[in-house]
Parts: C-alpha cells; structure tokens; sequence
C-alpha cells in the first residue's frame, strides 16, 4: 500500500492538472496514508512513547531532507545565476501550506506527526474520543480550510487526518470478519472510485484544509483507501518471493521518495522540462536510487 501510495503522490504532482490525476488519484492518494497508520495501530502504547518514537521515525527524517533539500536548490539556483531566495528560507520554519516546490510534500511527515500524537492522546483518554476529535476536525476543515491549512507544520490539517486513522483502526478491528478480503475490497473500491472519477465529489487537498464536499469527499478517499488496502490483503499470498523483496526495498524508501520527488520535479521544471512520463520516471527513480544507496549507510539513522 506504500508503493501503491508512493506511485500516485509522484503522479500527482507530475500531472497536477490533468483530469486523471485530480479526480483519480487526489480522491485517495493521501488519506490512504493515514488509514494504512491506523489499521497498523497498537493501542498498548503510551503518549509518551508515541511522542518519542514519532519524532525518532518522522521529524528527525524531516529535518535532515529538509536540510539536504534546501542544499541542493540552493546550489542549483545559484549554478543558475538566480538571486539568492531570502523569503522561501523564511517560511521554512513555518512548514505546511505555507513552502511550496521544492517542499511541496514535506507537509504530509509533520501532519502524519501530529495526527498520531493527537491519535494517542485521545485514545488514552477514551477509546471513541479520536472519532470525535477527528469528527471536528472535518468540520473545521469544511468551515475555515484556509485558517487550518496556515496553522505552522500542518498541526491544524492533522486533527482532520485523525478521522482516517480512527477509520483504519475500526477497520483493522473488524478484519477478522471479512472472510473475502478481496473481493469485499473491489465492491468498497470501484463504485467510490467512479463517484470521483465522474466529479460526484470534489477532489481533496489536505494540505490545503480542503476536504472537498463536505464529508462526501472523506467518506468517497475511506472508501478507496479500505477497498485498496483489503484488495492489497487478499492478492499478498500470491505475490511471488521476488516481487515481496521489491516491494519491502520500495516501501522502505517512502519517505525519501515523498521528500524528494519534488525537488525532482522543480530542478526539472527550471531547465524546461515539461510535465511527462520522464519527468515522472525521473521523479520517481531518481529518489529512489538515491534512497536505496543511502539507506545501506550509516546514515541511514537521521534519512530513514
């Protein structure tokens, strides 16, 4: 499900603008992220310890690739002769909505940050309050999505993600009763699916506060998000053993691939590359290169 996830944030921002990815992949793309987080849940664990492991495996990532990132367009810029950007390296600091390409995705790392800890909080106080934090984040989305989406490091898009996550947690609860996985992950799939294909709900933009029509458009990306996930569930056991060790190698890059992928893309926007299928390839590929060669590195320890 992270492949699949990868694949589609990368084609997403390459065809931004096309009809396929708008209604096909901005419907889902996202929030399947936060779902796949809370069907994977364990509810033994303490506030503390979430906080500690979540800043380990999300922000110390974060904070370097921010780092590299910055280098590197800085570097390109400058080899460019472009003037030295001082507003950009300014709103750094603030994260979320408000750094743009190259950072276009490092918004989701803190929002998925915050969405655990608001997740683990909640939880500890009564099992059913995630739902209800959630519940208001939806509604503060479809009420002010610009006053959510400016609050700094997406802190404020992820009371929103809360309710994706509660979603995959009831999900992973209730797994045991469905017998069909796959074919129960089809009939979640295919209808929600079409009712965004065809523009019967407006796309998403979490990193913008916009959950598209109100509820409908959540209910539509849960619907997706469950149908893939079920789907994934009921094909695993006849993936041959060469394509799991690929898959695992792939997934184990998602965050590099998410935080560089758009650099990808703005060095290749500056020398006149249109969106394409190479500009896609090279989206996708050249981060995860990068990432497969890093991750068997020492540092490994602040990237992964």
């Amino acid at each position: 499900m992270r492949v699949i996830g990868v694949v589609a944030i990368v084609a997403g921002h390459v065809w931004d603008q096309r009809h396929f990815a708008q209604a096909g992949l901005y419907t889902w793309h996202v929030p399947v992220f936060f779902l796949l987080t809370g069907y994977l849940w364990k509810s033994d664990r303490t506030t503390g310890f979430e906080i500690r492991r979540r800043a380990r495996t999300l922000l110390v990532p974060y904070l370097s690739w921010l780092i590299i990132v910055t280098v590197v367009w800085y570097t390109v810029r400058a080899a460019r002769g472009e003037p030295f950007d001082t507003h950009l390296l300014t709103q750094l600091p603030l994260g979320g909505n408000s750094i743009s390409r190259p950072y276009s995705a490092f918004w989701f790392v803190t929002a998925l940050f915050f969405a655990a800890i608001y997740m683990r909080f909640s939880e500890r106080l009564h099992p059913a309050l995630p739902w209800f934090v959630g519940g208001i984040g939806v509604i503060w989305c479809i009420g002010a999505p610009h006053a959510v989406a400016m609050i700094p490091e997406s802190a404020g898009t992820a009371i929103a993600a809360v309710i994706f996550l509660a979603i995959g947690r009831s999900v992973r609860a209730a797994r045991d009763s469905i017998t069909r996985p796959a074919l129960t992950g089809v009939v979640l799939l295919l209808p929600a699916w079409w009712v965004g294909w065809s523009g019967a709900t407006a796309t998403l933009n979490m990193k913008g506060g916009n959950l598209g029509t109100p509820v409908a458009s959540v209910i539509v990306a849960a619907a997706i998000s469950v149908g893939l996930l079920l789907i994934a569930e009921g094909i695993e056991q006849y993936l041959p053993q060469w394509s799991r060790t690929v898959i695992l190698e792939i997934a184990a890059c998602a965050i590099p691939i998410i935080l560089l992928h758009t650099l990808s893309l703005a060095i290749t926007e500056r020398y006149g590359l249109p969106s394409s299928k190479w500009t896609f390839l090279i989206a996708l590929f050249v981060p995860l290169a990068v990432a497969a060669v890093l991750r068997r590195t020492p540092a490994r320890r602040i990237l992964f």
